[in-house]
């Protein structure tokens, strides 16, 4: 079975829908594949988690669902809010305007 198949069917079987594997890289120096969790929220496709696959597609390392949620929340809580409304209203609110 191929790695990208492999951890994909983990974390559907696994962790979720929402979840799927990014591009697997292979390391020479450690002879292992790692592969990202891509993780889809409310702000967009985030990475929040690699599983660790020996040369042969064993898994030697991963994520677990709690690792994965704390780690969306944090890089979630990261990103910038786009807000739209008149200067006056965003002003009041604290929000500094900026045009786009």
């Amino acid at each position: 079975m191929q790695v990208y198949e492999k951890v994909r069917k983990y974390l559907y079987e696994n962790i979720g829908h929402l979840t799927t594997p990014g591009t697997p890289r292979f390391d020479i120096k450690t002879k292992t594949w790692k592969v990202p969790v891509l993780c889809k929220t409310e702000r967009g496709i985030l990475i929040v988690g690699e599983f660790a696959l020996d040369k042969d597609g064993h898994f030697i390392n991963i994520p677990t669902k709690q690792e994965m949620l704390k780690t969306a929340k944090i890089e979630v809580s990261k990103l910038p809010f786009l807000f739209y409304g008149v200067k006056r209203e965003l002003e009041h609110k604290g929000i500094k305007a900026v045009t786009i």
